[in-house]
């Protein structure tokens, strides 16, 4: 009689280990990084101050951005799923270039300034899934976080009548996005498109674009295309 108890107890102890380690290893499959690459282009970089009606030594046309090129970016990041939810990290290369002008005869600085602004990023999100897909998978992602900048420029201008400037190599601040790879591979990979949209601290310094001024920071906006390993 006892060793019948003991044999029964050995198989509740063993049916029970095996279901918690199936558990474990399907918490596992659950928590896998899933690795990603990201290609796309974008605009922004710098955000240069643009209001100059309320400043009286300086005229409304003493300064002005006056274009923005598209630009490139790509990265590598790793999604850290948590239920339907995800933790997304990875590094960033942002490539922008802007020009400035000036037409300032009180302080007699006229011509352009061209600005290439290289920019390695690290962001840091919360992915909110939304509409579940098969395998508890979420067809879109809503991206709540925060970037961190490390900013190179590379500037040249067209006169020497052009002022001073220094640049902040560091730069920070939130970002809103959103992601999805809808369509997967016969490899078992997916691919999908995301939109990145970030608005953060201050940049680029000179006379018209000093710390007195609420609006110079940082900005961009990107879109582009996805490809998803498979886990």
């Amino acid at each position: 009689m006892k060793t019948k108890k003991i044999i029964l107890l050995t198989a509740v102890i063993y049916v029970t280990s095996c279901t918690s380690t199936s558990r474990l290893a399907s918490d596992k499959t659950i928590l896998k990084p899933t690795l990603q690459l990201q290609v796309g282009v974008n605009n922004g970089g710098i955000v240069e101050n643009t209001n100059f009606t309320a400043t009286p030594n300086v005229p409304v046309d003493g300064f002005t951005g006056a274009t923005k090129k598209a630009g490139f970016n790509l990265g590598t990041h790793i999604l850290l799923p948590i239920k339907r939810n995800a933790i997304e990290t990875g590094i960033d290369y942002m490539y922008n270039c802007q020009s400035f002008n000036y037409n300032d005869p009180a302080y007699n600085y006229l011509g352009k300034r061209q600005i290439a602004t290289s920019q390695f990023m690290i962001p840091l999100t919360f992915n909110i899934g939304l509409l579940r897909l098969k395998e508890n998978k979420p067809l879109f992602y809503l991206k709540l976080g925060y970037v961190f900048q490390y900013n190179l420029l590379n500037v040249t201008d067209n006169s020497q009548q052009l002022p001073s400037y220094s640049y902040n190599h560091w730069s920070n601040g939130p970002t809103l996005g959103i992601s999805t790879t809808p369509f997967q591979l016969k490899n078992g990979a997916s691919i999908g498109i995301y939109l990145d949209a970030y608005r953060g601290s201050k940049i680029y310094n000179d006379i018209y674009n000093s710390n007195d001024y609420e609006m110079p920071g940082s900005s961009y906006y990107k879109v582009g295309l996805i490809y998803q390993f498979k886990k």
